[in-house]
This record gives structure tokens, sequence and C-alpha cells, in this order.
């Protein structure tokens, strides 16, 4: 799939500045664009300075994100409906991290990764 392999040279591109010490944990939140021509979700990637998993607002504690800070997911690969984009986005992310690229690495690299939608709770789909 196409967007399959923009999102992987995105988050490759993304993660080639090093996210700082600081950085505890990864967060990928999902959301909805104003208005682009078929895209109805995007993801963005930040860097959070702290990880509890029993605080639900860890990843607001923001310190880190990349030049380009997210891309948008065409509704061919993203669906109407959000459920649908969340459970591939999620799908996408875990292959990402299992893969044994550089882009794993430094995704394992920090505490945890964790995937939702902004103001919405967030999946950590990996943990240290």
């Amino acid at each position: 799939m196409a967007f399959e392999a923009d999102f992987t040279e995105w988050l490759k591109q993304a993660l080639e500045t090093k996210a700082p010490a600081k950085v505890k944990a990864f967060s990928f939140n999902l959301f909805e664009p104003a208005e682009i021509k078929n895209v109805k979700f995007g993801v963005e990637l930040i860097g959070a300075g702290t990880f509890d998993e029993d605080d639900p607002d860890w990843a607001t504690d923001e310190v880190w994100e990349p030049s380009q800070r997210w891309i948008g997911i065409p509704l061919s690969y993203s669906g109407k409906k959000w459920e649908a984009c969340l459970e591939k986005i999620t799908s996408l992310l875990s292959r990402q991290i299992e893969s044994s690229t550089e882009v794993a690495k430094i995704l394992q690299s920090k505490k945890a990764v964790a995937v939702g939608f902004v103001d919405g709770d967030l999946e950590v789909i990996w943990q240290k």
C-alpha cells in the first residue's frame, strides 16, 4: 500500500533527528485536520518527558517533536470511521516496532510507544 510506504519514510525522516534523552516515551496522536482534500485523519509524533501508565495525561508533557510533525492519512487508507483508522495505524505502528529497522531501535530506546486520538485515550502498544 502506498500510504504504508509513505508513513515508513515519514517516520524514518522524523526520527533522523534523534529525540533527546529527556524524551521518555513516544506518542502517535491521531486527529482530524481541517479541510484537506481526500484526508479525514492525520497522525503526529511527539516525544513526552514523562511516562506513567497510571496517568492518562502523561503524553501532554511534550518535550520534542520532529521537524515534520505530522502526516495526513489518505481517506482510501483510513476509511471514514475513527475506529477503523485507529486500528489500521495501531497495526502499522506495531509492525514498525517489531521490525529489525533503525526506526524500531529508536522507538524501543524509550520506555513506551502509544497511539490514540487527541483528547481521547492512548493505548500503549509497546513498553520496555
